[in-house]
């Protein structure tokens, strides 16, 4: 590998990912919460019960991954498990009720954190990076047999 050349765009949108996991990290700690589980979080807000499958599929995360977060997150209290209705093999998962109320403050932290990674940006230039980011995860997806 030639680390004189610039980076590839794989190296700084991986670089970009871990500094806002990092700073996201951060932001939530005061809330108990980590940034890995804001898919989740965003997912069973305003009440939405989910289950394990089904939270993976809309988060874009594998199965086993998607059980380690579930099993933390209910150690620590933050979801609900109740037996799904209609299968007995799963369940529903939800917020745990003291959970809404942090992640309705944690939402704020996240939107200043937002901010300060797109400082600088014009409003163009933020929806031209989201639609840009849109399309490499679709382009991955695809070629991934995922879409």
């Amino acid at each position: 590998m030639n680390t004189s050349s610039a980076p590839s765009l794989a190296q700084l949108i991986n670089r970009a990912s871990r500094a806002l996991a990092r700073d996201g990290d951060a932001a939530l700690k005061p809330f108990g919460l980590r940034y890995a589980q804001v898919p989740v979080l965003a997912l069973l807000s305003d009440g939405a019960e989910l289950t394990q499958k089904a939270l993976a599929e809309a988060a874009g995360i594998e199965q086993p991954s998607m059980a380690q977060l579930l099993a933390r997150m209910d150690r620590d209290g933050l979801i609900r498990r109740t037996p799904h209705p209609h299968d007995a093999r799963s369940h529903t998962i939800t917020l745990a009720v003291e959970t809404a109320a942090r992640v309705t403050e944690a939402h704020r932290h996240l939107a200043d954190l937002d901010k300060r990674a797109a400082a600088g940006f014009t409003a163009e230039e933020i929806d031209t990076l989201k639609d840009l980011l849109t399309r490499l995860s679709s382009n991955l997806e695809k070629a991934n047999g995922l879409e």
